[in-house]
């Protein structure tokens, strides 16, 4: 998860696109305080932007990711389970979504009173009710801290060009994932069922997606970069201490 407030996130794409109406403002603007015109003009569209990119940033990573709307009814357990974890925990019910692929995962994506919970068919498919009871838990502990600022940054990381990895390396924090599996298990009490979950996980390659996308999976890529994922058996091992 991010470790910065969504708001720096959005700061380098809506700096440019408020600079290039700066510029543009400057050079064809025909009124005598150019300079003042175009950076008040420019300041304006930079705003715009950033609360532009913002709104579309859920539906926008949506699309990247490939998730599908779940239908009400079509998986039960999944909806039973998400219903009483919110309920016993005080969180919001998410909209939920699938995505097909074979590998055991799951995604958050949201921002301030939108939320979505994305499962994989693997998920559905090969864990039993703990261990899909305890990956649910563990993403709903995310809500309240960071998804914002990463589904922010999945949703411009394409409009950063060559600052997207140096912009992700600064802004991501593996240890935050560590502690977040110790979230979910807390609110199971349960840490074999995740142990359980990681282990079938470690038997695929894991979900496909893009560098831009890949920090908001609960495992992501088997081969991801440590500065986004720290090792799936690191995770394993530090759940068994508990």
């Amino acid at each position: 998860m991010p470790t910065a407030a969504p708001r720096s996130v959005l700061l380098i794409p809506a700096f440019a696109v408020g600079l290039l109406a700066a510029s543009l403002v400057a050079l064809l603007s025909p009124f005598g305080p150019r300079i003042v015109v175009a950076a008040v003009v420019g300041a304006a569209v930079a705003g715009a932007s950033a609360v532009a990119l913002d709104r579309r940033a859920p539906a926008a990573v949506l699309r990247a990711i490939s998730a599908t709307p779940l239908r009400p009814g079509t998986q039960p357990r999944l909806e039973s389970l998400v219903a009483s974890l919110c309920a016993s925990h005080g969180i919001a019910e998410p909209q939920l979504h699938v995505v097909d692929s074979c590998a055991p995962d799951s995604a958050v994506v949201a921002r301030p009173g939108e939320t979505h919970l994305v499962v994989t068919t693997g998920a559905l498919q090969k864990l039993d009710r703990l261990q899909l009871e305890v990956v649910v838990a563990r993403q709903l502990a995310q809500f309240s801290s960071g998804v914002h600022a990463a589904t922010t940054l999945a949703s411009v990381g394409p409009l950063l060009g060559p600052l997207a990895e140096t912009v992700r390396r600064a802004q991501l924090d593996a240890q935050r994932v560590v502690l977040t599996d110790v979230q979910g298990v807390r609110m199971t009490r349960y840490p074999p069922a995740l142990v359980g979950a990681f282990e079938q996980a470690a038997e695929g390659s894991g979900v496909a997606c893009t560098r831009t996308t890949r920090h908001l999976w609960m495992i992501g890529p088997l081969d991801a970069d440590p500065g986004v994922q720290p090792r799936l058996q690191d995770r394993i091992d530090a759940l068994r201490e508990l």
